[in-house]
C-alpha cells in the first residue's frame, strides 16, 4: 500500500530524513516511535505529499508521488489525522464531514450527509452532528477529525501523534476508535508515544532516531527482543517514567 524508497529531506542545513525506506502492506498497522526530533512526523508528511522530497520516491496505493496530478490522486486514497484537530470552526460537525465529499468527490449532498452520520455513529458522536467544534472536547474533536478523513474513503490512514494534544483522560476514547479501525482491516501508519497502543494493535513497529530508521520488527519481537542498543536505551528511559 505504501512504498518509501531512500528518501532524503532537509530544512535548510538541517537534514531531517537520511536515506529512509519503508514498506506498509495492505491491511497492516505500522507504528513509528522514537524521540522528539527524530523525523517521524516529517516521514509521515512525506507519505502524503505535505513535504517535498529532496531525493527518493514515495508510492501510495500504486500511485507514484510525482507532480501535482499525482499529489491529488494520493490524497484521494490517503487520509491524515494531525496532532491538532484542524476542524473548520465556522462549520458544524456534519458540515465538516460533508464538505470534501461534496466539493472534491462531487458526491450527492444527501448521500454525503447519510454517510457522514454513519461515520459519526462509528466514532460514537452522532448526537454532535449539529454542534460546532468549539462546543466539543478535545477527544471529541479528534474523533470528528478521524471521521472527516474517513469520509473520503481512503485506502490508508496516517496518524501524526493524534493523542498528544489531549488531556490524559480523553486519550482512550480516540485510541478506541483507532483500534476499531485496525480491527476492520484499515491500513494505518501511526506516529505515537502510546506504547500500549503500539503493542496491542501494531503488526510492525519502526524506531527512528536522527532521521534514520534504526530498528524495525514485528511487534512482539520488537518489544521483547529489541536488537539495537539505541532502541533498548529508549525503552529503558520510558520504563523509568
Amino acid at each position: 500500500m505504501i512504498k518509501v524508497s531512500h528518501i532524503f529531506k532537509s530544512f535548510g542545513a538541517n537534514e531531517v530524513l537520511k536515506d529512509v525506506s519503508l514498506t506498509v502492506d495492505e491491511g497492516q498497522v505500522v507504528v513509528i516511535i522514537g524521540p522528539s526530533g527524530s523525523g517521524k512526523s516529517t516521514l509521515l508528511r512525506c507519505m502524503n505529499g505535505l513535504e517535498t522530497l529532496d531525493r527518493g520516491s514515495v508510492e501510495v496505493g500504486g500511485i507514484a508521488l510525482k507532480g501535482q496530478a499525482s499529489l491529488h490522486q494520493i490524497r484521494q486514497v490517503s487520509g491524515m489525522v494531525f496532532q491538532q484537530f484542524n476542524l473548520f470552526p465556522h462549520k458544524t460537525v456534519l458540515e465538516n464531514l460533508t464538505l470534501a465529499p461534496i466539493h472534491v468527490r462531487k458526491q450527492d449532498p444527501a448521500k454525503a450527509a447519510a454517510e457522514a452520520m454513519a461515520l459519526l455513529e462509528k466514532v460514537g458522536l452522532p448526537e454532535k452532528a449539529g454542534e460546532y467544534p468549539s462546543k466539543l472536547s478535545g477527544g471529541q474533536q479528534q474523533r470528528v477529525a478521524i471521521a472527516r478523513a474517513l469520509a473520503m474513503h481512503p485506502g490508508v490512514m496516517l496518524f501524526d501523534e493524534p493523542t498528544s494534544a489531549l488531556d490524559p483522560e480523553l486519550i482512550s476514547e480516540v485510541l478506541d476508535v483507532m483500534k476499531a479501525l485496525a480491527k476492520d482491516g484499515m491500513t494505518m501508519v501511526v506516529v505515537t508515544h502510546e506504547m500500549g497502543f503500539a503493542r496491542e494493535v501494531a503488526d510492525k513497529v519502526v524506531f527512528m532516531d536522527f532521521g534514520r530508521i534504526i530498528d524495525e520488527a514485528p511487534t512482539e519481537q520488537f518489544f521483547t527482543e529489541a536488537r539495537h542498543e539505541r532502541t533498548q536505551l529508549f525503552f529503558s528511559k520510558i520504563l523509568k517514567k
